[in-house]
């Protein structure tokens, strides 16, 4: 299964080259470590106890080893059920820089971050509960960051027929009863090409067409597995599935669980799988 984020304890470093997936959003926590790091061609002095965001393409070289800093990265992808988290991580003024906006942490103390999060995230604990601890963790930083920074930032305006065909593909998805999960059925109800279509949402979404029927699809059968006592069968019906091991493979595929597997669970969660960088 793609991996679609993970946390890498600085000090585990071979070399003092720190290589994030290309597609990666990262957060760069230094703890209690005074940083120094060459990102763009140029050195950059972060302080201890402060979160240092980067967009995208953004490795970087530490200058020397480093005791407790870590890094937190994780791709688009893993909100794909979360359109306004997504929506956003990619607007929002943190992940704009190339060499990295920082603040200081002034709202959660070491201990308990790395009691918390950080520790239960590199565990051996449920994945599930994992990527919903996630999920949580970055929300909660990228919030209490923006209340702490706020500098008024407004970022880029985007086209606003985009920001419509977006809209309208997210409540035609919500509206939808049963999922077709070719993108070009879509498309065509919307009067446009799969392309077209395919823009927008990743310029308002941060991820394809594809993917968001795919979350959709997802969260309405997690929503169903998890509150209601439907077969399994009779889910893949209403989901648009032909045929129930159609279902089950394509919730395995994304989910890791079988959907009776994911129905005995006590927690619920975004499909993803953590790794940790090599």
């Amino acid at each position: 299964m793609q991996k679609d984020w993970g946390i890498y304890r600085l000090k585990d470093v071979d070399d003092l080259n720190v290589n994030i997936n290309p597609s990666a959003y990262s957060i760069l926590y230094t703890a209690t470590d005074h940083l120094y790091i060459i990102i763009n061609n140029q050195k950059i002095s972060i302080d201890s106890e402060t979160f240092y965001f980067l967009p995208p393409k953004s490795s970087f070289s530490l200058i020397e080893r480093c005791k407790k800093a870590l890094v937190i990265w994780f791709k688009p992808d893993v909100f794909i059920d979360r359109p306004k988290f997504l929506y956003y991580i990619k607007n929002c003024f943190f992940f704009q820089d190339p060499v990295g906006i920082s603040t200081i942490n002034t709202f959660i103390p070491y201990k308990l971050l790395m009691k918390n999060y950080i520790n239960p995230l590199v565990s051996e604990v449920n994945m599930l509960i994992k990527w919903n601890l996630l999920a949580n963790f970055i929300e909660f930083v990228l919030i209490r960051a923006q209340l702490e920074f706020d500098p008024g930032f407004e970022g880029e305006v985007k086209s606003v027929y985009d920001q419509e065909i977006a809209t309208r593909f997210n409540e035609l998805l919500d509206q939808e009863t049963s999922f077709n999960l070719v993108a070009n059925y879509y498309a065509d109800k919307l009067n446009i090409t799969k392309r077209r279509l395919d823009k927008a949402t990743r310029l308002i979404y941060g991820c394809s067409a594809k993917s968001l029927i795919t979350g959709k699809a997802l969260s309405r059968a997690k929503s169903l597995l998890r509150s209601t006592s439907i077969p399994v069968k009779n889910i893949s019906q209403e989901l648009g599935f032909s045929q129930e091991s159609n279902f089950n493979n394509f919730f395995k595929l994304h989910i890791g669980l079988t959907p009776m597997q994911y129905r005995s669970s006590t927690n619920a969660i975004v499909f993803g799988e953590n790794s940790v960088l090599t």
